[in-house]
């Protein structure tokens, strides 16, 4: 293979991914002018692949009948299409409109060619029996602190706002929306409840997809989730600062801020902490809900429901578009059932009894506020639930009422703060997301850099989305509209694809009720998208940031495949030697030379993956003794620069190039093996550690040093930094290994040492 072969080889994966994410830029936020250009590099890059894989076939025929889908990926689709347009532009400025938006649809179809080379980075599902955080996590929470997170996250910003949205919309006849809406969220509650009894894990509705979906589409309902779960967090916010101080609007920035820090804070501190926060904001939101049914159930004026149909019959279900995100959570309360007791039987009754709460709740509340206040003012509302204070207790009353509703929804904020982290956690660990990102805090046990990530994302969702909390809400609900319908379409599958997994709780007409129950949501967007003013748009952006998941996922699984793995080091090889130069510290490689010392003149050494052999310049810059230096290094650049250095001492010092993971023959004969950030980037730890030991000569000395930090991207990074489960796959190997640790600031450097 020729070297510009084997570079376009390395070029087309990488290069499809950036087209696709330009693309879906493109499409839906906005035009690029220089897309052409980048399509026409794709184009020739395809060109030349398929001319080395002329010279390989050994016919024409065979050729096209392998590449016909990478032959039709060349033509250049958007040239002729683009052609088209001039030819008919002559007749007039309204066919030069309409087939401009066809060329921009056939642009989009003339790319699906290139992007289905993309195919072959998906990778096979692994379903574990247990995550790694199942080991860790501690089961500490019963049930009734699961019933009132799950209420709290359910309740959201929708029961404070959309009850004067439904009276709005409907008038009296909301009642029937809220009513409708309460029976099939109910529904929904029990289709998670039997996927949650199923799948108690941290992951929540990212496993389910797991389970019924497979790799690719678990990371996009994961995406979608992580998506929703910010877009929430950024509405509850500012729906919150909107009801407490809806003239100063200049401060909702600064004060959103301040509150993410302190409420990320919490969930670093873990689950213990967290628990009693979420607790207390709990029982403050049901009994301001208290104080206002129970008081105005007295105030009522039955002429206020008079006459109860005021819109047309329509609207009653348009309504439940618009109040549907009263409902909205169940996927923030799962990601808790990894810490919950017994939550086979714990998560089904508190998803379930949470529901009946909420929607008893929101029907008591509708119907008491339009009896309370007419329904035509009351429909104009910003502070429904405000309002409502002051008509049963006065100004004094709605003064209180507005700081009690905002309480309640700064505690949905602290529930999905603490719960959705646990969700990037449990992605990480399937190594579809940075594997740091699954990282636990060794004393909290809480996901910190999932927590870290989440205060940077959220900073900036805040700083840019400080508008309005329609627009939000309108982002908002088509995504969790996707997210639910695959977790109930995931019951219906799962059925089908594992009827004899053990259910604990069964629900209903679970074969064919999400069926009826996905058409439905899917029927209500469709009225949204027809009645509602800029839907579309609102759409495209919803639906834009969703399909950002494609080119993520891929780019995450090119990121941990070997040859990636090799490439970058090949980078960073050819950076430390124009930096070679700088004086820089060697005390870590002392160590390695005092762990694995001392040396004598029959000392073999192989040394894996030095970074330009700096223990090679140690060993001869401090005259040790030895009799053979092998160096082997994955990266062909870094072993091409270290020829170089080694030249005058090629007699004792020789240089290879092997894969990640490969060991060399030559370890036989060695009695000094250093190894340098292996560990964390083979694809099995203890099948890597097997074959040292196999091959390592007894008494033979090992050091295997590893550099590690916050934003370690080697796919074993957990793994290497949990001493007692790394010592025991040395020990089952029957290496006698040490585990030394130093910090440098936020750099961790590793030692794992000993003899066979």
């Amino acid at each position: 293979m020729s070297q510009l072969d084997r570079v376009v080889q390395k070029l087309i994966p990488p290069t499809l991914i950036a087209l696709l994410t330009v693309t879906i830029y493109d499409w839906f936020f906005g035009q690029i002018a220089w897309i052409g250009y980048f399509d026409a590099f794709v184009i020739t890059i395809f060109a030349i692949d398929l001319w080395y894989r002329y010279q390989e076939s050994s016919s024409f025929i065979d050729w096209a009948r392998v590449y016909w889908l990478d032959i039709i990926a060349t033509i250049p689709f958007n040239l002729i299409f683009t052609s088209l347009v001039w030819f008919r532009a002559f007749r007039g400025v309204r066919i030069l409109r309409v087939a401009l938006r066809s060329v921009r649809i056939l642009r989009l179809v003339g790319r699906a060619p290139r992007f289905l080379r993309l195919r072959k980075q998906v990778k096979p599902t692994v379903i574990r029996k247990v995550q790694p955080h199942e080991k860790e996590m501690k089961k500490t929470l019963p049930f009734y602190v699961v019933l009132l997170i799950t209420i709290n996250s359910i309740m959201g910003t929708g029961i404070y706002f959309l009850t004067s949205a439904g009276a709005k919309h409907a008038g009296p006849a909301s009642l029937i929306s809220w009513f409708v809406l309460s029976c099939i969220s109910i529904y929904i509650a029990a289709c998670f409840s039997e996927l949650t009894a199923m799948f108690p894990k941290a992951g929540g509705v990212y496993e389910f997809a797991k389970q019924a979906y497979g790799r690719f589409w678990s990371f996009a309902v994961g995406w979608m989730t992580a998506i929703g779960g910010n877009v929430t967090i950024a509405m509850l916010l500012l729906g919150a600062l909107q009801y407490a101080i809806p003239q100063y609007p200049q401060y909702y920035i600064g004060i959103a801020i301040a509150l993410i820090l302190l409420f990320n804070y919490i969930a670093f501190k873990g689950m213990q902490t967290s628990v009693m926060v979420l607790v207390s904001f709990a029982v403050v939101t049901l009994g301001t809900m208290a104080a206002l049914i129970i008081p105005g159930l007295t105030k009522i004026d039955p002429n206020n429901y008079v006459p109860f149909f005021v819109f047309p019959s329509f609207s009653i279900l348009l309504t439940i578009f618009f109040i549907a995100e009263t409902f909205f959570g169940w996927e923030s309360a799962v990601f808790l059932s990894a810490e919950t007791k017994n939550p086979k039987e714990v998560m089904p009754k508190a998803l379930i009894g949470g529901t009946f709460v909420i929607a008893g709740i929101a029907l008591l509340l509708s119907f008491v506020s339009m009896g309370v206040i007419p329904w035509s003012s009351f429909g104009d509302s910003v502070a429904p639930l405000a309002d409502l204070g002051g008509a049963i207790f006065g100004p004094t009353g709605q003064f209180i009422f507005t700081i009690l509703v905002f309480t309640s929804i700064i505690g949905a904020v602290a529930c999905w703060v603490v719960t959705s982290p646990r969700l990037l956690m449990s992605v990480a660990e399937d190594k579809l997301f940075f594997v740091q990102f699954a990282k636990l805090h060794p004393h909290h046990k809480s996901p910190y850099v999932s927590i870290a990530f989440q205060v940077i994302t959220l900073i900036i969702l805040v700083i840019i989305g400080a508008g309005s909390y329609e627009t939000l809400l309108h982002m908002l609900v088509p995504i969790i509209l996707a997210i639910y319908s695959a977790v109930l379409m995931a019951v219906t599958i799962l059925r089908v694809k594992k009827p004899n997994h053990p259910r604990p709780f069964k629900v209903p007409f679970g074969n064919i009720g999400p069926v009826f129950t996905v058409l439905f949501m899917m029927f209500l967007l469709s009225m949204f998208i027809m009645e509602t003013h800029h839907a579309w748009e609102i759409l495209r952006i919803s639906i834009g940031l969703v399909m950002f998941g494609v080119p993520a996922y891929f780019f995450i699984e090119l990121f941990y495949e070997t040859e990636y793995v090799e490439l970058r080091r090949s980078m960073f090889a050819r950076l430390r030697h124009y930096l070679h130069m700088v004086p820089k510290p060697r005390t870590a490689y002392n160590r390695i030379i005092r762990y694995t010392g001392p040396y004598n003149k029959n000392t073999v050494i192989v040394d894996s993956n030095s970074p330009m052999g700096v223990i090679s310049h140690l060993i001869h810059k401090k005259k040790h003794p030895y009799k053979k230096h092998h160096i082997f290094c994955s990266s062909k650049e870094e072993k091409r620069l270290l020829e170089r250095y080694v030249a005058k001492r090629s007699d004792i010092t020789d240089v290879h190039n092997v894969r990640i993971g490969q060991l060399p023959r030559s370890l036989k004969t060695c009695n000094v093996f250093i190894s340098h950030n292996d560990l964390g980037h083979v694809k099995s730890v203890s099948k890597y550690l097997a074959k040292v030991a196999n091959l390592l000569p007894r008494k033979a000395k090992f050091c295997f040093y590893v550099t590690h930090h916050a934003l370690d991207i080697a796919q074993n990074a957990n793994l290497i930094e949990d001493k007692d489960t790394l010592l025991q796959l040395f020990k089952d190997v029957g290496l006698n290994a040490q585990y030394k640790k130093r910090n440098k600031g936020y750099i961790q450097e590793i030692f794992v040492y000993g003899e066979k």
